[in-house]
């Protein structure tokens, strides 16, 4: 049997691990749970198989791949990362790497948490985009030099960084207009799953569920 990727229908957390699977050629069922119809939204197709998929901690998203079972994002990814030679291999690798997937985890939460904020607006939006050009510096920074996080090989943290940048840019197209480093990187990184990014499998929106106060389904794209 492929291998199964369960997740909402939303990029979230887990189209970091869909750009993994389409680099690695891996072919896998993308299981995608709906949330009904508008303006009834409901949770209820993933409740019905939530406690049935004999997880250990029954949570999306998670991945099936024969006898391995596991929840998590960053616990998909590392495992995905080591089975398919996309890991670190030295300890300067595994430091860079360490440091970026966490940071740009951290990119990735306070995108979620602003967007799920029941006080979200614009200005909300526009302070968060203003603090987000620090962290842009550091990771320009972090990255010149370097074709991607580990050096000049792909890792596992590479598309975590990619999705981290692009949720961002889904609030701003222009955001990262400044920083040439993170243009060019990000290209570099999406050139290596092209095919998937062009086919109908990658729905580039919505970014967040329909519970969001932005980035979401009901949401008008800015691009």
């Amino acid at each position: 049997m492929v291998p199964v990727l369960g997740y909402w229908d939303i990029r979230g957390l887990a189209e970091a691990i869909r750009y993994l699977l389409a680099y690695a050629g891996v072919e896998y069922q993308d299981k995608r749970y709906g949330f009904g119809s508008a303006p009834n939204w409901t949770c209820e197709e993933w409740l019905a198989e939530k406690y049935n998929l004999g997880l250990d901690f029954p949570n999306l998203p998670y991945y099936v791949d024969d006898d391995v079972k596991l929840t998590q994002s960053l616990a998909i990814l590392k495992y995905l990362g080591r089975k398919h030679g996309l890991a670190p291999e030295t300890p300067e690798e595994q430091r860079r790497v360490d440091v970026a997937e966490m940071q740009a985890f951290d990119l990735i939460m306070s995108n979620l948490r602003l967007c799920y904020d029941p006080a979200y607006n614009d200005e909300k939006r526009k302070v968060f985009l203003e603090a987000f050009q620090e962290k842009a510096d550091q990771f320009s920074r972090f990255l010149d030099g370097h074709a991607f996080i580990a050096g000049d090989r792909v890792t596992y943290a590479d598309f975590l960084l990619y999705e981290a940048l692009e949720g961002i840019r889904a609030m701003d197209p222009g955001v990262l207009k400044n920083h040439p480093v993170l243009q060019r990187y990000t290209e570099r990184v999406a050139a290596g799953f092209q095919e998937y990014l062009q086919s109908s499998r990658f729905k580039s929106w919505p970014i967040w569920s329909p519970f969001a106060k932005d980035l979401g389904p009901q949401h008008a794209r800015r691009d």
